[in-house]
């Protein structure tokens, strides 16, 4: 071998070994322990948790956080970032701030197996403790989303999955405006202030969102009205939705509520104790599909 040869391997080894050191990969993905973050610590750790986000989002490696607890406060989430957790261990709290996770323009977020708690902390107006804008092939599962102070999950002009996800004691669960291919499937959402799932748009248009296979229970009416509030389900000027096969128990309002939501198919979905219509289609829309469903308990 030339020594030219074998001074480039040796160079070539070398970068290897430092972005190793600058970036520690192991078989779950990058090394957070390299940044600084401290599971359990009662510190805010935004700004460690910020910058191994920075870098999984540049590597395009997963970010693997161990278990523990994470203070943490408007973390931006760029394309190519993935954080995956362990499931019922890894908790992100939210330490202040308008959002815990936020993304815009990115593609291929993914967040698995956390934990994200919102502490019961006021949100900004239309701000979501997870709020992504803009996102493309999105994945959001087996995630648990516990106390939001509004809404959970807010979601604009995206398209991806939300699925497989526990959301408890927020406003709203989930909420999509102006979807562009969203499937909402499997998700367990329960003693929700205002209204579960809710796939909206600013203008009447096609939509296309499935709503399917969720187990939506105890959805109260904290904010009154006359049926804007207390639905499990609630679709709102977005065309072609359809909402099936989901297991729906003790909403104040409807089950499923279309309001100038053209062409929207209810179907195969199991409902008791609805305290006002259980499958409501209404207002400004041409076109419905209601069909197999069973209603046990309605106003």
């Amino acid at each position: 071998m030339s020594l030219h040869r074998r001074h480039f391997l040796a160079l070539a080894a070398a970068a290897v070994v430092t972005r190793a050191r600058a970036a520690p990969i192991s078989a779950l993905g990058l090394d957070t322990t390299h940044f600084g973050l401290n599971p359990g610590s009662p510190d805010d750790q935004t700004n460690a948790l910020q910058r191994a986000l920075d870098e999984a989002a540049r590597t395009r490696a997963p970010l693997a956080l161990p278990p523990g607890v994470y203070r943490v406060a408007g973390l931006r989430l760029s394309s190519g970032a993935q954080i995956v957790g362990v499931r019922g261990a890894t908790r992100l709290v939210l330490s202040d701030g308008v959002s815990l996770l936020s993304a815009e323009h990115a593609d291929h977020v993914t967040l698995a197996g956390l934990v994200l708690d919102g502490a019961r902390k006021p949100l900004g107006a239309r701000r979501g403790l997870l709020h992504i804008e803009h996102a493309t092939a999105l994945r959001i599962e087996d995630c648990e989303i516990a106390d939001a102070g509004g809404t959970a999950v807010q979601l604009f002009a995206c398209d991806g999955q939300v699925t497989d996800n526990l959301v408890t004691g927020a406003d709203t669960a989930i909420h999509s405006d102006d979807a562009t291919g969203i499937l909402i499937a499997r998700n367990t959402i329960r003693n929700i202030g205002n209204n579960g799932i809710q796939v909206w748009r600013l203008e009447a248009g096609d939509d296309g969102t499935i709503v399917t296979d969720n187990r939506i229970d105890t959805i109260a009416n904290r904010s009154g009205g006359s049926g804007q509030y207390g639905n499990a389900i609630n679709i709102f000027r977005a065309g072609n939705v359809i909402v099936r096969g989901n297991r729906i128990r003790d909403c104040a309002f409807s089950a499923v509520r279309g309001n100038a939501a053209s062409n929207i198919h209810i179907e195969g979905n199991a409902v008791s104790d609805a305290r006002e219509v259980a499958l409501y289609s209404e207002f400004g829309f041409e076109g419905a599909v209601i069909s197999g469903n069973t209603v046990e308990g309605a106003a």
